[in-house]
């Protein structure tokens, strides 16, 4: 797996510039592979504190560190099952504080001179902007280098180094796909886009609507239509342009962001495309998208999200088994050359403050032996690639780290993971702007191009 792309300027998480609001991943935690207690394999729980006690040097540290996420609820439960070995084994007390406003938030304890020791962003932009101006710590030299070369995609590195040295470490990693009913679904797979795309039509052209989309979320209303877009933009355009358009270089009034808005436009304002049409899309809680693939009888096959769209629909249908009833694709690309390449999400963990407690839990972090216990949660993929994938409990997780993260790969930063937060906001709005009235399109980008800074 190759990953590609770095950004500037201040940032919000994956979760928010790509997905939502950190409240989104609190609700997928409560889905029904993960509504009962975290428990882990005798075997992992051991490695994991063995490989603690060796980090810590078989002494105990003692004391504690501070981190600033964006989790909560029951994923932030599921994430301290897994520190429990590193604890136990070092002496060292995590504590951890989530935050839904986390870009304000860290910004406000930075420049009074009290960031947290470890601070989890859920996008690179806010990497480049405090390595750049000296408030990042060298994470490979806290740690040693040797911790993630070998153990990490050189892509993956790269995007975490600024002037040669590494300022981050990953472990969460989402996908984003096409989900379908198998049930219902007969359209083609692993094809190219112009065929699902005239599956689509055809499909429609019966009367029955192909796609599903929600995309209400309040302020965040228009995210997910933000990941469409951005998908098919990558899969039709490349990633060298994608960068370009993530960097500013290609505007956002250009030819190619409109086309892929138009593609966009013409699946979600089409009430034959899209079930309930544009106005139920407006209305309807983006943690429902899915449930119309799974109604009786089924109003739609497809939707277009991240790796958690699929623990959201099972929230909603416990009945629903994953991979047997609902199953996904990679996002069909208009373009072959562009078949392998992919949008994601992200956490990286990012170090204020050199500690021992800081550097030792930095390292537990990056290990597999600790990603592994993440990964049997079931519900994220990780980036350690010695992280077996028997270590994935969940079907859904296993396929996604198998065929969206695999050495074939490429991982691309989109716009959201790269630009600052109120072009993020602009688009956002943009979008939902479009959806209402398809005659506003020169209108709205215009309006995204002009919130750059």
């Amino acid at each position: 797996m190759k990953l590609e792309g770095k950004g500037r300027g201040a940032g919000r998480g994956w979760l928010s510039a790509l997905t939502g609001t950190a409240a989104a991943l609190t609700i997928l935690a409560a889905a029904p592979a993960m509504a009962q207690g975290v428990t882990f394999p005798p075997q992992m729980l051991e490695a994991a504190s063995s490989a603690a006690k060796a980090i810590a040097g078989g002494k105990t540290i003692g004391g504690s560190v501070s981190v600033l996420g964006v989790d909560g609820g029951r994923e932030l439960e599921m994430l301290k099952a897994t520190w429990k070995p590193f604890e136990e084994a070092t002496g060292i007390t995590v504590n951890y504080t989530g935050t839904t406003d986390f870009a304000a938030v860290l910004q406000t304890r930075v420049a009074a001179g009290d960031p947290p020791d470890i601070a989890d962003s859920t996008n690179i932009n806010n990497l480049v902007r405090y390595a750049k101006a000296g408030k990042l710590q060298d994470v490979g030299a806290m740690i040693g280098k040797d911790r993630l070369q070998g153990q990490y995609d050189a892509g993956l590195l790269d995007a975490t180094m600024v002037d040669g040295k590494i300022y981050g470490v990953w472990d969460r990693i989402a996908s984003f796909m096409v989900w379908y009913n198998v049930q219902t679904y007969d359209g083609p797979k692993g094809a190219s886009w112009q065929e699902f795309d005239g599956w689509a039509k055809k499909k429609a052209a019966s009367g029955k609507t192909p796609w599903c989309h929600a995309d209400e979320r309040g302020p965040a209303s228009g995210a997910v239509g933000g990941n469409w877009i951005q998908a098919y933009f990558l899969k039709k355009y490349g990633p060298e342009k994608t960068k370009a358009w993530a960097r500013g270089e290609l505007k956002w009034t250009s030819p190619e962001v409109k086309d892929a808005f138009q593609a966009f436009g013409a699946m979600v304002t089409d009430p034959k495309i899209v079930a309930g049409g544009p106005l139920t899309v407006l209305s309807t809680p983006a943690i429902k998208i899915g449930t119309g693939m799974f109604s009786k009888p089924p109003a739609c096959d497809v939707m277009l999200w991240g790796i958690y769209a699929g623990g959201l629909t099972r929230l909603i249908y416990p009945e629903v088994k994953p991979i047997e009833n609902l199953d996904f694709m990679a996002i069909p690309a208009m373009t072959p050359e562009f078949a392998k390449h992919e949008i994601f999400g992200g956490t990286l963990h990012l170090a204020f403050k050199n500690t021992p407690q800081a550097a030792a839990f930095l390292a537990y972090l990056a290990s597999p032996e600790a990603q592994a216990l993440v990964a049997s949660t079931g519900n994220w993929t990780v980036a350690n690639q010695k992280v077996p994938v028997a270590a994935y409990t969940d079907a859904t997780t296993r396929k996604a780290k198998e065929q969206l993260l695999g050495p074939d790969r490429t991982l691309i930063a989109v716009p959201t993971l790269v630009v600052d937060p109120p072009v993020v906001a602009a688009y956002w709005k943009g979008i939902v702007q479009y959806i209402k009235n398809p005659n506003s399109l020169d209108e709205v980008l215009a309006s995204i191009e002009a919130a750059k800074q």
